[in-house]
């Protein structure tokens, strides 16, 4: 079964105490009670990973407020998770922004690896090449128009994707 839902991923940093990120979450959830209780918080196979579904997910980021203590201690992303496999991923992608291109628009692909067992390069490599072919568009590591990223955690990847605009002359 493919799945492709909007989801929030909540990615606590790797150098807080595992006690504390207990805590985190309780602040997380607690700021998200005081907006909506229509959510679903879930852990996924890092410890520092979780995912939380909710109807509009871009809308609830808007609303949550972070306090300046908590920024640097975590991320707060909006993706849309797939099961990590390379097709599912690129369909994903590719639906993203197959409408959006334009002929001179390039990306970047970044694969985060936050699961506790890394990945290798050659995901990124397949899916770059894959996508080149396909979109006919160029990949531009230093200021790209589409920025790419994918969080593979275990059986589950989460797809962030952001189109950056430039002055062009």
């Amino acid at each position: 079964m493919k799945r492709n839902n909007k989801e929030i991923l909540i990615k606590i940093n790797k150098t807080t105490d595992i006690n504390e990120v207990d805590n985190l979450i309780y602040t997380v959830q607690d700021k998200i009670d005081q907006i909506d209780k229509n959510y679903y918080l879930k852990e996924s196979e890092s410890p520092f990973i979780y995912f939380l579904e909710y109807p509009n997910p871009n809308e609830l980021i808007k609303k949550i407020k972070i306090s300046d203590e908590l920024n640097p201690l975590l991320e707060i992303i909006p993706v849309t998770c797939v099961i990590s496999n390379s097709n599912y991923v690129l369909s994903t992608i590719l639906k993203k922004i197959r409408h959006k291109i334009t002929y001179n628009d390039t990306f970047n692909i970044t694969c985060h690896n936050d699961y506790p067992y890394p990945t290798d390069k050659k995901t990124e490599t397949e899916l770059t090449e894959q996508i080149k072919n396909i979109t006919k568009i160029e990949e531009n590591n230093t200021c790209p128009n589409w920025d790419i990223n994918l969080y593979i955690i275990g059986e589950i990847t989460g797809i962030n994707i952001k189109r950056k605009y430039y002055n062009q002359m």
